[in-house]
Order: C-alpha cells, then structure tokens, then sequence
C-alpha cells in the first residue's frame, strides 16, 4: 500500500521529478534526481511505485549524462526491486529493464543488452502493445545492438522497417523516429564500405540528412567525413551550403528533398 503523506507532497515530489523532463540537460537532470530520489525514498519508502520510478529515470539520465556503468547497477537495483514488489510482468518493471538494457548496450555490452532486449520485448508487447512507443523503442534498439555486434545489414533491415512504422504509428515529431534515423545514418557508411561502394536507399539518404541536421557528432571531424560520405553516396558536391539553407521547420524529408534536389536512385 502507498505510504500516507500529508496532503499534497506526494503531489509535489510528482511534479519536482517530472520537472527532469524539461531540465536544461542531462546533468541537471541527474543533479535534481538524485535530490529528489532521496526526499520520496525518506517519505514514501524505499518500495514506493514513485520512489522506484524516480530512481528509474535518474538511471536512464545517468546514462544519457554520460555514466553507462553508473546507470546500469542503479538500474539493475531498480529492476529487481519492482519485480520484487510488483511482478516481472508489471508494465514499470518492464520499462525499467528497457532502460537497463539500452545502459547495458551503452556500457560496451552489445551482446548483453541484445540478449535482454530479446527476452525483454515478449512480454513488454504483451503488457503494452506492438505499437507502444516503449515497444518501438526495444524494437530500435535491439537494431542498435545489432550493429554494434557487426550485423550491419541485419541491423539496416530492421531500421528500414522500423522507420516508417514509428512514423506512421507516433509520428513525425515523435523523439523515437529521430533516434531511429541517426541509429541507421551512422550504418549507411559501414554499409556501403562492405559494398565496395553504391548508391544508398531513400530512406538511408533521409536517415543521412536528419543526422547531420541535428548533428549527431563527438567531433566537427566526424561530421565533415560523414558529409564526405553522403556526397559520395549521392555523386553530389557542395552538400554543405544546401544544408545551411534548410529551415529548422522542414521535415528531415523535406530537408532532404532540399539538399539532394530528388530522392536518390
């Protein structure tokens, strides 16, 4: 049974680990949490369902901050507490092992994070359907992992099938489509080098825009070569200015249409 509060803090602490949503960054992120976590901990009790889920996304803003390792014993806690409480079955319980997963993936474990995400996504489609967005999210990334693993085309595949469903289903401005699309640009140039070269696909191209759109780079180094790479690909040059014209407003579609002037054969 929830613990009883005063009126209006368990309300309070809601709203305070919400407010991570929306903070500036990462850091700041885990910085709130980690306060935050303590506080509903110390009220509500350590087996809390809103105690467990704020120490749930600190786990998933560590590993955004930065701290793969860090987020995956956390999450790894945090998963086997609310299975203790709530079943394995529970739909938190379930979302919380995604986020250990993609942490377990994120840490330098392809091969672990596969593997969870594999006996993971049975019973996350059962318990929220194929077309939830933390269902489509396992589907990406066990496609993530299996690029990392080496199965470039393999992992192509899946994203070319994943793309247009996330978008259809969550649409366009859904956070997970932009993840798909930068998870299958950063395969277009290890594919095409097991090729020996070619053309790329419409949705490789659009998945090629996109992530230089937002910038998806460590380093400007990183993006020239894979600007390089994208002219190549297409057989076109000054790729660069066209992208500079492109209003942030535009749909990576869009955009593409705009920087290739049609779609690649």
């Amino acid at each position: 049974m929830p613990v009883e509060v005063a009126p209006g803090v368990r309300e309070l602490l809601v709203r305070l680990r919400d407010a991570a949503d929306t903070a500036p960054s990462s850091e700041a992120a885990v910085h709130l949490l980690e306060s935050v976590a303590r506080e509903m901990t110390g009220l509500l009790g350590r087996h809390d369902r809103d105690s467990l889920t704020a120490w749930r996304e600190l786990g998933y803003h560590r590993n955004r901050a930065g701290d793969p390792v860090g987020a995956v014993h956390l999450l790894g806690q945090v998963t086997a507490d609310l299975a203790h409480v709530f079943g394995p079955a529970d739909p938190d319980t379930l979302y919380a092992g995604l986020e250990l997963a993609t942490a377990v993936g994120d840490s330098g474990d392809p091969n672990g994070a596969a593997h969870r995400l594999r006996e993971l996504l049975p019973a996350l489609t059962a318990a929220a359907g194929p077309d939830d967005a933390r269902t489509l999210a396992a589907h990406v990334r066990l496609a993530v992992e299996t690029g990392r693993l080496g199965d470039v085309m393999g992992a192509i595949g899946a994203f070319a099938l994943l793309i247009p469903r996330i978008q259809q289903v969550l649409g366009e401005g859904h956070p997970l489509l932009g993840e798909a699309r930068c998870g299958l640009g950063r395969l277009v140039p290890h594919r095409r080098r097991l090729a020996g070269g070619g053309g790329i696909a419409p949705v490789e191209a659009v998945a090629m825009v996109h992530r230089l759109m937002v910038w998806d780079f460590d380093t400007d180094e990183e993006a020239d070569a894979f600007l390089s790479e994208l002219e190549h690909a297409t057989g076109q040059r000054h790729l660069a200015g066209r992208l500079a014209t492109v209003p942030d407003t535009l749909t990576p579609d869009h955009a593409t249409a705009i920087v290739l002037g049609a779609p690649p054969s």
